[in-house]
């Protein structure tokens, strides 16, 4: 199962953790794990671009672990730009768990 969780804070969202493969189908063909790493890695991109601070991440693929924080923000509208990249990769990983509760857990705490 693959396991994400956001982590809030006083400033929005804070953290993003991603663990483990679905199992939905053999490597190379879970389209399960595909649109997870998609929408997350989109998310990583997005956030990147916008921020001015350098973005910490780390992943590992064999072990289906991506991790990256939300670094801070040099005004009002780079937080929201960020926000709303995060929001978004939320709204996108809520609809994968709905068709597929069994492979893809979603916790935003």
């Amino acid at each position: 199962m693959i396991r994400v969780v956001v982590t809030n804070g006083t400033q929005g969202i804070e953290e993003v953790e991603i663990k483990g493969h679905s199992g939905y189908a053999e490597n190379g063909k879970d389209i399960v794990c595909s649109a997870v790493s998609a929408i997350t890695q989109t998310a990583l991109m997005g956030l990147i671009n916008v921020s001015s601070q350098k973005v910490n991440y780390e992943k590992s693929d064999k072990e289906g672990y991506l991790r990256f924080s939300v670094p801070k923000h040099r005004d009002e509208t780079e937080k929201i730009k960020q926000q709303a990249i995060l929001e978004t990769m939320i709204i996108g990983l809520r609809d994968i768990q709905k068709g597929f509760s069994a492979f893809v857990k979603v916790e935003v705490n």
